[in-house]
This record gives structure tokens, C-alpha cells and sequence, in this order.
């Protein structure tokens, strides 16, 4: 049996599968896809700027923000159109 750590895991990795593979069939049916991707790449991380991550301790907010957005953009710039 999996471990709990393992579990989660493996749901983040189904959950990030399926963002990215829904994101690039939408993208797919733009007239523009790189500006759509442009587009959801500003407005998640305006999001995340916005959110309150209040279960991470307040020292460590700016550190989980920056990693966050930085895998974020990763992400999105994963995604291949064309």
C-alpha cells in the first residue's frame, strides 16, 4: 500500500495531467494560442498573488509564493501548440 506522502503525490500528478492535457486541447481551438496561454499564465499568477495561503507560516509565504508561481510558469510554458 501506498504511503500517504506517495498518494498525494501521485493525485497531484493525475490532477496536474489532467490542467495541462484540458489547457492544450483549449488552446488548440484558439485563433491565438500562444496569447491564450499568455492569458492564463497573467491571470493564475495574479491569483496566486491574491490568495491567502494562510496554512503556510507568514515567514515562509514570500519562499512557497515564489516557488509556486515559478513551477506554475513552468507549466503553462510546457504546454506545445504547435
Amino acid at each position: 500500500m501506498a504511503s500517504f506522502e506517495e498518494d498525494t503525490l501521485a493525485e497531484f500528478a493525475a490532477v496536474n495531467t489532467v490542467a495541462l492535457t484540458a489547457l492544450k486541447a483549449i488552446a488548440l481551438l484558439q485563433p491565438d494560442s500562444s496569447a491564450f496561454l499568455a492569458q492564463i499564465l497573467e491571470g493564475g499568477l495574479k491569483a496566486m498573488e491574491q490568495t491567502n495561503y494562510w496554512s503556510i507560516p507568514a515567514d515562509r509565504r514570500e519562499a512557497f509564493l515564489e516557488n509556486a508561481k515559478a513551477r506554475y510558469s513552468d507549466a503553462i510554458a510546457s504546454i506545445r501548440v504547435r
